[in-house]
């Protein structure tokens, strides 16, 4: 396998983009890849009418996951496009690639996501630290940002509802548990608590 298709197997969305070129610089540790988007039709953000004609390219520059102690700095290259549709507002738009980042972001889509998670785990500040040694620069505040930015999980109504108690007081011994949508109670209790 060639170093060329052992990268591929490393990028963002590799169904998405194509590998140009890729260098690496030494001070700071650096790996720098030149990726194009896969002419793909696009569809106009506003109207949804795909377009048939390309207005220019222009390059994004993009953080990415790091590789051992090497940062990753991406430069993608995406299509900007005509819109056709003489009743949309916009004339030229570019093209999305929502499986490598978000419009107008500046880190690629699972950078985000790891740093939602570790800001979700730990919070500004020591997320931030965690962070910095795990070669994921970023802020507190941004951390804090990308998790109020997170989808929250559905709220789910328990089925059933108990409450934990315990007591020993002259001879009388009572357990019990709380019951929260499990459908049956944990075997660790006693007998009596069931």
């Amino acid at each position: 396998m060639g170093w060329v298709n052992l990268i591929s197997c490393l990028l963002p969305d590799p169904a998405v983009v194509r590998l140009e070129t890729w260098g690496t610089e030494h001070a700071p540790p650096t790996i720098t890849l030149t990726l194009t988007s896969r002419s793909r039709p696009a569809s106009c953000p506003l109207c949804s009418r795909r377009a048939r004609r390309t207005h220019s390219w222009y390059e994004r520059a993009l953080a990415d996951l790091p590789w051992g102690e090497h940062a990753v700095a991406v430069h993608l290259r995406v299509r900007k496009l005509f819109c056709d549709n003489a009743r949309c507002k916009r004339r030229i738009f570019t093209e999305r690639l929502p499986g490598v980042a978000a419009p107008w972001a500046r880190k690629t889509a699972r950078l985000s996501e790891r740093l939602t998670a570790i800001g979700v785990a730990l919070g500004g500040a020591a997320g931030a630290r965690l962070g910095h040694s795990m070669g994921l620069a970023a802020s507190r505040n941004t951390l804090l940002r990308l998790v109020r930015r997170a989808l929250l999980p559905p709220d789910t109504t328990p089925t059933t509802l108990g409450v934990d108690d315990w007591a020993l007081r002259k001879r009388h011994t009572y357990t019990g548990a709380m019951r929260c949508g499990m459908p049956q109670m944990p075997e660790c209790l006693p007998r009596t608590a069931r």
